[in-house]
């Protein structure tokens, strides 16, 4: 059976672990199949916040925030498919926001999941992000016989790829995330979600995903203490690709067949939540209905070129910004510079599919980023 050494997202707050995972036949308990190491690493100080920042979370007023104060910055889980690990959006995130503003993340992120098959599939990175940006390597624990864990004669050092979490129950159960203070139930801020963008639009699968919603992420995201916010997802840039047939003619009818599904799993969280962690939805669809109708040229630019539905970097680049007011209740910094834009993606695992020769769209000009920004600020003062 193959083996793939993992390792969760790194940040320079937190101690980190080394994780073994061995993929099983059929994920039921990713516990059984997922063993954690202690590990120690020499790690920098939390950054101090801003005045400006600190102020940010104290008007929220909510608890968990209180506990992220304390830490700097927030901390954020991913669930979601390829709408969130295409330009690989949990690390441009961080790296879009004011610097220390999310001090950790880690996702479990699936190619064409629901929020069905996530939750019963689990993690299915192990392969798009096993790349260079996602490589790290770390000495191994020392055994019973002072070498190496797992019977290691030599000190070789391991090289681990940082995939996320190999399920959602992996990800949210707080005596398992990693980087904690054991006594603080805070354990996640908040947890970004995703459902398959056809998912919310069809009356059948919405209620059927909302059901998995409220009876299995749910109580997770209540222990954690965090807000969950749910993307609704961009329209696709053509009718009826990817079997969209009925999902109308026009990215108009799509985005309001999403926006209603999504508006539902909302409603169905916010009566169950307490009121300092009610759920957020982020209108990312909504934003790219906005340039749509205001300049259709960028529009096309936000679809990747080759199967026109999945985000370009332009598309994730609107899809951050919108994740970020969401979030702060403010927008990110606005590159200003070519060299900025780059460093938004400096780490990023995985971007465009490129095989067979095909090469990856181009980044975000500072002219169409800005435009971008703005819109974000339009659609989210408007619409949160």
């Amino acid at each position: 059976m193959l083996k793939i050494v993992v390792v969760a997202s790194i940040s320079t707050v937190f101690v980190s672990a080394l994780v073994l995972y061995t993929a099983p036949n059929n994920i039921t308990s990713s516990r059984h199949h997922w063993t954690s190491m202690p590990l120690l690493l020499a790690m920098k100080p939390p950054l101090i916040e801003t005045q400006q920042q600190q102020k940010q979370r104290e008007d929220e007023k909510s608890s968990n925030h209180d506990s992220s104060s304390s830490r700097g910055g927030v901390r954020v889980a991913y669930l979601g498919n390829s709408i969130q690990y295409y330009n690989d959006c949990p690390r441009f995130l961080t790296n879009l926001s004011h610097r220390g503003a999310i001090v950790h993340q880690d996702s479990c992120l699936r190619g064409g999941a629901t929020l069905v098959t996530l939750w019963t599939k689990g993690n299915g990175m192990q392969h798009k992000f096993a790349t260079m940006n996602a490589k790290t390597t770390v000495l191994p624990p020392v055994g019973e016989n002072g070498r190496g864990g797992g019977g290691n004669a030599n000190d070789d050092e391991y090289v681990v790829y940082d995939v996320g979490s190999s399920t959602v129950q992996d990800l949210l159960t707080t005596s398992l995330v990693l980087g904690c203070d054991p006594n603080n139930k805070d354990r996640w801020d908040y947890v970004v979600v995703n459902d398959h963008t056809q998912g919310p639009a069809r009356p059948v699968s919405q209620k059927k995903h909302e059901q998995i919603l409220l009876d299995k992420y749910l109580p997770l995201i209540i222990d954690n203490g965090a807000t969950p916010i749910i993307i609704e997802t961009h329209a696709y840039r053509y009718p009826g690709i990817n079997n969209s047939e009925d999902l109308g003619s026009t990215p108009h009818e799509f985005t309001h067949l999403v926006r209603k599904g999504v508006q539902s799993y909302i409603h169905a969280l916010r009566t169950k939540l307490p009121e300092t962690i009610q759920p957020r939805m982020a209108p990312v669809g909504t934003a790219f209905l906005h340039v749509h109708d205001d300049n259709y040229k960028v529009w096309e630019s936000l679809f990747d070129p080759y199967d026109h539905f999945h985000p370009s970097p332009s598309g994730t680049f609107l899809q951050g910004c919108v994740l970020h007011w969401t979030m702060f209740d403010s927008p990110p910094p606005l590159p200003r510079s070519d060299e900025e834009i780059r460093d938004l993606w400096k780490d990023a695992r995985v971007m465009h599919d490129i095989s067979n020769g095909n090469q990856g769209p181009p980044l975000p000009t500072m002219i169409e980023a800005e435009y971008l920004w703005n819109v974000a600020k339009i659609i989210c003062e408007t619409d949160l």
